[in-house]
């Protein structure tokens, strides 16, 4: 068939696309939760601003409109320090009708900790009718910033000094290693984040996990009340073993939180209001975005009525199709002629290259916060886009071309024999060179400190799956002509294939069977690590193609078929 079948060949390989990402998209219907949420965590900080800033101050005018769109889904917020402008919050919120659980932030250095305590004495004897009640201290005793005695005496002079339950809040299992801080507080707050845990929790277990640990540390504090002071779900990030964030489970997590807690007269604050993106430098992707509205003050999702896990499914798919275009066009224009089957079959590897592009671009715009970051995910990005099409345009020629080895693509550079083969077989070098490394790093690092790190699998599939299809034909050309040559030493590729085969396997070890983002991933590297393990010959050069010395076999060729 002529070049022009390539545009009904997209067409119905692009079928399964929309299908995949309409089943992305549909909404599934949960149940539906009370249309306030009791209290929500309540951070001022927009793009670009911190609290690591300490100079830095929000305007009055950015906490006005922020309370007045949280209003719509609650009357109480939780604040976790009165500096940096949040020390406007009550009066701000008593101006709304809210009211405000009022936090002063301790840490380790005495003056900053005075002026927090002498701050919210301040506010709370000043709106008596606005603080519902005081929290002194957010996770001292996780960070160990505080002895609990100190601690406790901070909390007994706030409790003296003001009219309203003052209380402390820190991780369940911090109260249990510490009994003594309970003497000092009026009520008990615990945080309960079942995707944080040391033996994370899936989401469909969540809820009655917290309810259970809410039930249990009552028992251990019996006469005081205890408050869930902080319990979520993340909309993206990375799996914690079967603990998958997304926009549908966390939907889910706080629609059933909330139902429980008014079944079982649960007093909770969610976690968070806001996405705040700031926190990504302390905990990754996964750490900005907790938010009930995203960093744009959107909500990700209604409190009642059904919920879509990727509302934006129908942008997506026309990215996906306008990206199978791009990457199938190199392949028709090299292509003269070629069977039904075969324009089918290169419209289906574009389409599925581009969805997964798609998915690992958006995965990627979430998880990129520094310089260093977004230039990673360019690289990553461009090396898959440009394997994808330089793969499909090498096969639609119909040559099995052979990417250069990292030994020759170095020799040449250091010689300045460039190219030190012909284009084609140079830019696919580069592209596996790179592909390889970025893999094989990305996996050491998430085997090693992979706590905050994503499984950025599909953006690196592109480009594993692209070789393997290269290799395979490259194997079936050189067999059948008998045409493989010897001297060319392919130490780098096999090495950097071990090290990403182990890690690989190391990493599904580690992180569970439940986790299949991990699976994903190690099946990545088993993808990728196979392709380099076929790739690992030379075919004779084509006519009239002129070796580079630099690439010069060190000894005569084996007989023609006789292998790598």
């Amino acid at each position: 068939m002529p070049r022009w079948f390539a545009l009904p060949a997209l067409f119905f390989a692009l079928l399964p696309v929309l299908a995949f990402w309409w089943l992305e998209g549909r909404p599934v219907a949960l149940p539906d939760a009370p249309v306030t949420v009791p209290c929500v965590s309540y951070a001022p900080y927009r793009d670009g601003q911190t609290p690591f800033d300490e100079t830095f101050v929000i305007p009055r005018e950015q906490i006005i409109e922020d309370l007045t769109l949280l209003r719509g889904l609650t009357r109480c917020v939780r604040t976790y320090t009165v500096r940096q402008g949040l020390d406007a919050v009550p009066g701000i919120a008593r101006d709304l009708g809210m009211t405000v659980m009022l936090g002063a932030w301790i840490g380790l250095e005495r003056p900053k900790n005075e002026r927090e305590l002498a701050g919210v004495i301040d506010l709370a004897q000043r709106y008596p009718e606005t603080v519902a009640a005081v929290i002194v201290g957010n996770e001292v005793l996780l960070r160990r910033e505080q002895p609990p005695d100190q601690l406790a005496a901070m909390i007994e002079r706030v409790r003296a000094a003001v009219p309203m339950p003052v209380t402390y809040a820190d991780v369940w299992e911090f109260w249990l290693k510490h009994p003594e801080v309970a003497a000092a507080v009026d009520f008990v707050t615990i945080h309960v984040l079942p995707y944080w845990e040391d033996h994370p929790t899936p989401v469909d277990r969540a809820v009655p996990y917290a309810v259970e640990t809410w039930r249990r540390t009552g028992e251990i504090f019996a006469g005081k009340r205890i408050f869930i002071g902080e319990a979520g779900w993340p909309s993206a990030g990375r799996m914690r073993e079967g603990a998958r964030p997304g926009r549908l489970e966390q939907a889910r997590f706080v629609r059933e939180l909330m139902i429980a807690a008014q079944r079982e007269g649960i007093g909770i604050n969610v976690i968070e209001s806001i996405d705040q993106a700031w926190k990504r430098r302390l905990e990754g992707t996964v750490g900005g975005h907790w938010g009930l509205l995203d960093s744009d003050r959107t909500a990700k999702f209604p409190l009642q009525g059904p919920v879509s896990g990727q509302p934006d499914w129908l942008r997506l798919f026309t990215v996906s199709a306008f990206l199978a275009g791009l990457v199938l066009v190199p392949a028709a224009w090299r292509a003269r002629r070629l069977p039904v089957a075969g324009w089918l079959g290169l419209a289906a590897v574009a389409a599925a290259a581009a969805t997964l592009l798609v998915r690992g671009l958006g995965d990627g715009l979430d998880a990129s916060r520094t310089l260093w970051d977004w230039l990673v995910f360019a690289i990553r990005g461009l090396t898959a886009g440009a394997a994808a099409a330089a793969v499909l345009a090498v096969l639609a020629g119909g040559r099995a071309l052979v990417p250069l080895p990292i030994q020759a693509l170095l020799a040449a550079a250091r010689q300045r024999q460039l190219p030190p083969a012909p284009w084609r077989e140079t830019v696919l070098g580069v592209l596996r060179a790179v592909t390889l490394f970025g893999a094989t790093a990305s996996s050491l690092c998430l085997l090693f400190d992979g706590r905050y790190r994503d499984f950025s699998t599909e953006v690196h599939a592109v480009p594993a799956f692209a070789f393997l299809l290269l290799a395979l034909a490259s194997r079936w050309a050189g067999a059948r002509n008998g045409a493989a040559l010897a001297g060319v030493d392919y130490a780098e590729e096999r090495l950097l294939a071990t090290i990403l085969t182990a890690a690989g396997v190391a990493i599904a070890i580690a992180e569970g069977l439940a986790n299949h983002q991990a699976l994903a991933w190690t099946g990545m590297t088993l993808v990728l690590a196979s392709a380099i393990a076929l790739g690992c010959h030379r075919l004779a050069p084509a006519a009239g193609y002129r070796r580079s010395s630099a690439i010069a076999p060190s000894s005569a060729p084996p007989a023609a078929g006789s292998g790598t």
